[in-house]
């Protein structure tokens, strides 16, 4: 009888740490970057890069404009420490048509699974204007999780800006609530205002995300379950 009862429990014991390494594994995955693009629009011209989890763009001469987008990130499909970050544009009107046409940055990417909670997604923005121009900042959750997904019932919080001076720095947070698979996108537009100008800016989406307090609670169960078995097989000696 004690053979039968113990082989059973062994069974028992592979069956749970087989689940255990599969949620483990799960959870491991979340860190891992998912291809991301850049959208690049200034008048009639659209153009878009893909990526590869970091974002990197240059164009001396995209109607006037000359951009270099030098630093970007995604954590899809995690959400914490940060979903989107944007850390590095640069943009400059050099004359021409850029004078009329504002330039319009999208960085986004998908599959992002983390569940955020009405109104806790944030959103930072910084900028360094040097001229007569305008920065604005948007971002944008989408549960159609496409790339560039837009629409005013997606944005989260208000629009960031317009500044017009240098050092301009805003937050916002709200939004509803979403769960994923969903798409991320931050929004940057440059307006020369008809004069000459050079922009300088950084953004970035973030979220509280509930702890999963309950993965963590079968884990440990998990982990204390071949301590129990072996426990109860020396009471039955």
């Amino acid at each position: 009888m004690r053979d039968a009862f113990e082989g059973r429990s062994e069974k028992v014991r592979i069956k749970m740490k087989k689940l255990f390494l599969c949620l483990l594994l799960a959870a491991s995955t979340a860190s891992f970057a998912a291809a991301d693009s850049i959208q690049v629009v200034s008048g009639s011209t659209t153009i878009t890069v893909p990526g590869t989890g970091a974002a990197t763009y240059s164009n001396s001469n995209l109607n006037g404009w000359d951009i270099t987008i030098a630093a970007g990130s995604s954590n899809s499909p995690g959400i914490s420490p940060y979903g989107l970050d944007l850390t590095s544009i640069s943009a400059t009107c050099t004359g021409g048509p850029c004078s009329a046409s504002p330039l319009d940055i999208f960085y986004s990417d998908t599959g992002f699974t983390g569940s955020v909670a009405a109104g806790s997604f944030q959103t930072t923005y910084s900028a360094t204007i040097t001229g007569s121009g305008t920065s604005t900042e948007i971002a944008w959750a989408n549960s159609a999780n496409t790339l560039f997904a837009l629409g005013l019932g997606n944005k989260i919080g208000a629009t960031v800006g317009p500044f017009s001076a240098s050092g301009g720095f805003g937050t916002s947070a709200g939004g509803p609530g979403i769960v994923g698979p969903y798409s991320l996108t931050i929004e940057e537009i440059f307006n020369d205002n008809g004069g000459s100008a050079s922009f300088s800016a950084d953004a970035n989406i973030t979220a509280t995300v509930p702890e999963p307090s309950s993965l963590v609670l079968l884990g440990s169960g998990l982990l204390m379950l071949p301590l129990g078995l072996k426990w109860r097989r020396k009471s039955s000696e």
